[in-house]
């Protein structure tokens, strides 16, 4: 189901294109870490069920485009690009509009991510507002498209920030989205500061102090070693 033509404010809207999955996938972790910086509203699409004619009414925008073949666009492209190309779309129909594109390809292929590259110039050419520059995702990366995912996704959430800081409120749960994983600390340390000429105590007392401290070390064998 296409979105009303009048969206609510600090949406955004992750619309791919996507042919065996790589690019839903993508388009998913957009829209996890956009809900985990707090945006009010993330809508996840497919290309194919969001109405073209709605996209001048849209304010911030993310495409995600995989590759076919030889350069070609997936399927559930073709109707979106085959209405962006119709001649009577003027240089300002989408100008209130700011984007960024995000393409899966195969560098070993001569139109290595053709469709983003594309679809990337013709938003451009229709009046819209690169956020940042496209990614291109590489299948040949050692991380796959994911190696060239990571650090576009920090920039964008970065430079959306800048443009609109309401749009993410917890910008910092986006860009380190798995920092909560570490939990609350378990122990405080405390530094002191000895006076210079304090007396270091004998290597042997120290131990034997702290071995007091603790239950697990109080039946140590005075014949083992002196350590903790």
């Amino acid at each position: 189901m296409a979105p009303s033509s009048s969206p609510l404010p600090g949406r955004l809207l992750v619309l791919y294109a996507s042919q065996t999955g790589n690019a839903t996938d993508a388009a998913e972790r957009v829209g996890r870490e956009a809900e985990c910086g707090g945006c009010l509203a993330v809508d996840v699409l497919s290309m194919d069920s969001f109405n073209p004619t709605c996209l001048p009414g849209e304010r911030y925008v993310v495409f995600v485009v995989s590759t076919m073949g030889q350069g070609d666009p997936p399927d559930s492209m073709k109707e979106f690009w085959k209405y962006l190309r119709r001649k009577h779309l003027g240089a300002r129909w989408l100008e209130r509009l700011q984007y960024a594109v995000f393409g899966l390809g195969d560098r070993s292929y001569a139109k290595y991510n053709f469709p983003a590259i594309k679809f990337d110039h013709r938003l451009f050419d229709l009046g819209a507002e690169r956020i940042i520059e496209k990614g291109l995702g590489d299948d040949q990366h050692s991380f796959g498209y994911e190696g060239a995912l990571d650090p576009w996704l920090l920039s964008l959430w970065k430079s959306l920030n800048q443009k609109n800081p309401l749009l993410l409120p917890r910008i910092s749960d986006a860009i380190y989205p798995h920092l909560d994983l570490l939990g609350d600390a378990k122990v405080e340390v405390i530094y002191y500061s000895a006076p210079q000429d304090t007396t270091i105590l004998e290597p042997k007392i120290l131990i034997k102090r702290a071995r007091s401290m603790s239950p697990a070390l109080k039946c140590h064998n005075e014949g083992e070693p002196q350590f903790m």
